[in-house]
Order: structure tokens, then C-alpha cells, then sequence
């Protein structure tokens, strides 16, 4: 990463320049009132040595000290302010990237490496910002304004002190690449410790249930030892920056008081230009030692933000990328038409056409797939695990993009549809309905606007979903928690409120991966009842795992390794497909032994 990508990312999210000047305005009247008080002790030790101190010297360095301690109050807070406020741009420019990109990219990453990104990396740029920008451009201005005073008051005791810029430059020169190395491991082994605790604090049943205490604690063992390694390795560059810079300085500081004792012997000095040049001495000093750290975190920051840019050049799926495909293929088709919600509505069949897709160039998961499901319809899809059936539902959503085909909905290809509007008129309910920690309310409305669905509206689809009497019964009613990932609830229960979820949505696609195959016969009962409610006059695509739940499909959909081989009814697939026959016959004895 260039210096010139870090600050143009910085200066994305800056806020008003009259605030940033603000700020720097105060931090350089601080450093400057700072550059007076030598010279006001200069008098002070002069008057004291002649016996003839005056009030009005001694007003005048407390005025000094009272001005400078005021700026200096606000130069932090409004450099905290600019940082705090950049950072948020960041983090909102990040986060919308986030809730943007592919699922694809989610298969790829550890959600706590994202995480990491979002929280850990922003942190260390805006510490950067708000503890050492402000101090370095106050250092450098306290540098040259101590040089340029002491060149005027004694230009052979400021040579004398200038031995020390070489040394430092060969001290930190060398050691700033590596720094920048360091951090950057640093920041990734963090995100892979978050990604490794966030996966296991998400499935800690399965962690439990497993006894994978021991196995989980040596691997978060091993990224502990990581980090500490990398902290070790930080901590020797900042052992050798920091004490070496001290002993320069100090070096110097010394040949400082002896030569100008020797000068205030000889009479070339006096005692309060000697006081004077050594207060400078250290005001000029102590930049140069927080420059060491500035430029230590300047490259923790350039890791971090180079680490960001990765995440931002992803490639998102949204409406500006769809739109642009849909002005591709509105060109090349010669259609003049223009695509929104009305063209997502209505009564509209869905309709693979020499679908191909794979997840990585070794392995195709669908092949040459090509069937319609008709509008207002239940189409089921069956067939052996692996053979590409959830594919499919991701498809349709558009969680993947097909390698060659196409799947239309009516005249349209879905890809020319926004796709905010596209996913609005489908609803997913799969046998591991997910569920949102929070209240049964905030599951139920979750996607949809505060306002958009009346009270009455909430009574009658809770009503359709069986799930009235059930929240009646809850203290808190639809404010009571569900727990993460809705453990609160029973499996009847998640699916009941899956599938209210859907109602209120009022879907035109409705896509099943099976609800109801792992309930008790009770929850199954008021689960299916309510789902036929939400199949009504709805096109319904269903992945069956039992043959009998789809005996009355309009048409069923045979898939074996990523290709159809049959289509048809129940009683014309019994007839003339091999597998579909095999697996009936397979059920039926199942259910009879059961």
C-alpha cells in the first residue's frame, strides 16, 4: 500500500476542512505558546540573577501556561473529533460493503476475520489519527521553531545539536519496513483468532456436544501463541527505537550543557540564554522521540488500511451491478423497457434454460439444467443428496450468478431484475429456518419497514400460523426473546415463525427446502396447515426428502448429479423413471416398517 492510498482512504471521510483546520490551528497556537515559555524564563532567570524580578514577567508565564494548557484541551478534543468522525465514515463505508458483497465471499472468509476488519482495524487507524497526527504536526512545528530560535540566539550550540537528525534517520529508516510487516501479520492472525472464536461461540452446542473443549482450547492456544509472538516482535523494534533515540538525544544533550557551560564561563553565554537553549533543547527532544512512535503506528495504520482496501476492491452484488447487465442485455436484445417492481409482480413462471454452475473450476455442480415451474404452482425437486437441489434455491435467489444459462421469470432474465425487488418477492422456508436473537416481534418484521404492516395484519398471519394461541401464552408476548439463533423456541415453533415471516411478506415465489421433516407429528400437523395457507395461489418450489409429502405436486422435477432426467406427476415418473420409482419403492417399505 502507497502512502498517497492511505490518506486518499482517510480523506474519503474527513469532515468539514474548517474543522480540520480548527483543529490544526489550535495544536500549532499550543506549540507555538509553547516556544515562547523558554524565552519568558530566559527573562525570568535574568531578572532573579540581577535581583530585579518583575510582576509583570511572572504574569506573563502564568498567562502563558494558562493559554497553553486551554488550546491544548481543545487541540485534543477536536483531533479526537476528526478522528472519531473519519473512523465512522470508514467503518459505515466498510460495513455497507459488507452487507453488500456475495455470499461467495462469505463461503471464502470466517465471518470473525470480517469482523475483525470492521472493529480491530479501524481501531488502530483511528488511534493513529487521534493520538499521534496531532502530536507530530505539533512536533515538527516545535522542531523548526526551536531551530530557527536557537540559530538566532546561538547558531554553535544549534549545529551541535543537529548531529542528532542523522542519527535518527538511521535509526528509524531501516526499521519502519518491518514494522509495516509485522503489524500486518499481526492484524491478520487477529482476525483468524476472531474468526476462530466466533465460530465456536456459534456452534458451542455442537462444541459441547462433541467434547472438542480440548481441541477448540490447543487451536485457540496456538493463535494465542501466534499473537504473543507477533506483540514480541513489535515490542523488540520498539526496545531498540525508543532507548536508542533516548541516548541520542541525551547524547546530545550533555555536549550541550558542557559546551555551553564552557560559553557562559567565557562570558559568550548567559546563564538564562543557557537555560533558554536547554529548555528548547528538550522541546526539540521529546518530538523527535514521539516521531519514532508516530512513525511505528504509521505503519500499523498502512497495514490495517491496506487490509481494508482488500476488503472494499471486492466485487459486490447490488442494483449498480445489475443494472448494468440489464443495460448490456436490454442493448443487445434491442428491447426498450424499462425494469421494476410491476415486472417482479403477478402470476409468472420460472424457468431454467441451460443452466451451468460451479463453485471452482475442478468440480461442476449443475449441468445443461432446463425445466419451468409454472406460475401459481407447486413444483417439486427430488433426488439424491449431492445432486444439486439447494444449488438450485441459491440460484434462484441469486446467491450465485449461473456459469453459462440463464433463468428467466416470465420474458425476463432475473439478472435484468433489481435485485432488492427480486428478493422481496421471495420467501425461503427451509427445515433449519434461521432465527435472529431478539424479540418473536423483531424476527417477524425483520426486513420489512417500521410501519409497513399494520396490527391487524400481525393478528390474522399469526393466526394463519398457528401461532396465536402460543403467543398469548408468553408473558411478554411478541416482545419475548428468542435467544441466539432462536434456541428459546421449540422446531415446530421456529418453523411456525419462519413461516409467519413469509406471510408478511406476501411473496409471489415461495421456495421450501422441506419444512416439516423433522418435527413431532403434532408440530407437523400445524406446520403444514399453516404452510398450505402460504402455498395458496402461490408458485411453489419444493425440495422433497419424502415422496409422499409431494404425491399431488403439479409436476416434479428429477435431479441426479447436477442434471434433470425426468419430469413429470407422480404417476408418470412411477411409469417411466428408474431412480424415482426405486426411491418410492424405498419409502414405502420405510413407512410401512415404521
Amino acid at each position: 500500500m502507497k502512502v498517497r492510498d492511505f490518506f486518499q482512504l482517510i480523506s474519503q471521510h474527513r469532515p468539514k476542512m474548517w474543522i480540520i483546520v480548527a483543529a490544526a490551528a489550535l495544536g500549532v497556537g499550543e506549540t507555538l505558546l509553547a516556544l515562547a515559555i523558554p524565552m519568558a524564563t530566559m527573562n525570568l532567570v535574568e531578572e532573579v540573577a540581577a535581583s530585579s524580578l518583575q510582576a509583570a514577567t511572572i504574569v506573563v508565564i502564568a498567562a502563558v501556561f494558562a493559554l497553553q494548557t486551554t488550546m491544548s484541551a481543545f487541540s485534543v478534543y477536536s483531533m479526537s473529533y476528526v478522528g472519531q468522525y473519519i473512523i465512522r465514515g470508514l467503518r459505515s463505508e466498510v460495513w455497507g460493503r459488507i452487507m453488500r458483497l456475495p455470499v461467495a465471499f462469505f463461503d471464502r472468509n470466517h465471518s470473525g476475520e470480517t469482523m475483525s476488519r470492521v472493529t480491530n482495524d479501524t481501531n488502530v487507524i483511528k488511534d493513529f489519527i487521534v493520538g499521534h497526527v496531532i502530536s507530530f504536526l505539533g512536533g515538527i512545528i516545535s522542531i523548526l521553531g526551536g531551530i530557527s530560535i536557537l540559530l538566532w540566539m546561538d547558531w554553535r550550540m544549534t549545529l551541535l545539536m543537529l548531529l542528532a537528525v542523522p542519527a535518527a534517520l538511521l535509526i528509524l529508516w531501516p526499521l519502519g519496513s518491518r514494522m509495516f510487516k509485522i503489524s500486518k501479520k499481526m492484524q491478520d492472525e487477529t482476525a483468524m483468532f476472531q474468526g476462530d472464536l466466533g465460530r465456536v461461540l456459534t456452534d458451542i452446542r455442537l462444541v459441547k456436544a462433541s467434547v472438542a473443549e480440548q481441541t477448540e482450547q490447543r487451536q485457540g492456544k496456538v493463535r494465542i501463541q501466534s499473537l504473543f509472538k507477533f506483540g514480541l516482535q513489535e515490542a523488540k523494534i520498539m526496545s531498540i527505537v525508543s532507548p536508542m533515540m533516548m541516548t541520542v538525544m541525551l547524547i546530545i544533550l550533555v555536549l550541550l550543557i558542557g559546551y555551553g557551560g564552557v560559553r557562559v564561563a567565557q562570558g559568550d553565554l548567559s546563564t538564562g540564554q543557557l537555560v533558554a537553549i536547554i529548555l528548547y533543547m528538550f522541546q526539540i527532544v521529546m518530538p523527535f522521540t514521539q516521531m519514532a512512535s508516530f512513525f511505528t503506528q504509521f505503519q500499523k495504520a498502512m497495514g490495517a488500511s491496506e487490509r481494508l482496501m482488500e476488503l472494499m476492491a471486492e466485487p459486490c452484488e447490488g442494483i449498480e451491478k445489475t443494472l448494468e447487465k440489464q443495460e448490456e442485455k436490454a442493448a443487445s436484445a434491442s428491447k426498450d423497457y424499462a425494469l421494476n417492481s410491476k415486472d417482479i409482480s403477478g402470476r409468472k413462471p420460472i424457468v431454467f434454460q441451460n443452466v451451468q454452475f460451479q463453485y471452482s473450476e475442478e468440480r461442476a455442480i449443475l449441468q445443461d439444467v432446463s425445466f419451468q415451474a409454472e406460475a401459481g404452482q407447486l413444483t417439486a425437486i427430488v433426488g439424491p443428496s449431492g445432486a444439486g437441489k439447494t444449488t438450485l434455491f441459491s440460484l434462484i435467489e441469486r446467491f450465485y450468478t449461473p456459469s453459462s444459462g440463464e433463468i428467466y421469470y416470465g420474458e425476463h432474465a432475473v439478472e435484468q431484475l433489481p435485485l432488492d425487488q427480486w428478493r422481496k418477492g421471495i420467501a425461503y422456508v427451509s427445515q433449519e429456518s434461521p432465527i435472529m436473537a431478539g424479540s418473536i416481534s423483531h424476527n417477524l418484521m425483520y426486513g420489512l419497514e417500521p410501519g409497513q404492516v399494520d396490527e391487524q395484519r400481525m393478528k390474522e398471519v399469526l393466526q394463519q400460523a398457528n401461532l396465536q394461541q402460543f403467543i398469548e401464552s408468553l408473558p411478554k408476548g411478541l416482545e419475548t426473546e428468542v435467544g441466539e439463533r432462536g434456541v428459546m423456541l421449540s422446531g415446530g415453533q421456529r418453523q411456525r415463525l419462519a413461516i409467519a415471516r413469509a406471510m408478511l411478506r406476501e411473496p409471489h415465489i415461495l421456495l421450501m427446502d422441506e419444512a416439516t421433516a423433522h418435527l413431532d407429528s403434532e408440530s407437523e400437523k400445524l406446520v403444514q396447515e399453516a404452510l398450505n395457507r402460504l402455498m395458496k395461489d402461490r408458485t411453489t418450489i419444493v425440495i422433497a426428502h419424502r415422496l409422499s409429502t409431494i404425491v399431488n405436486a403439479n409436476k416434479i422435477i428429477v435431479v441426479e448429479q447436477g442434471t434433470v432426467t425426468g419430469q413429470g406427476t407422480h404417476a408418470e415418473l412411477l411409469q417411466t423413471h428408474k431412480l424415482y420409482t426405486k426411491l418410492a419403492e424405498q419409502q414405502f417399505i420405510s413407512d410401512k416398517a415404521s
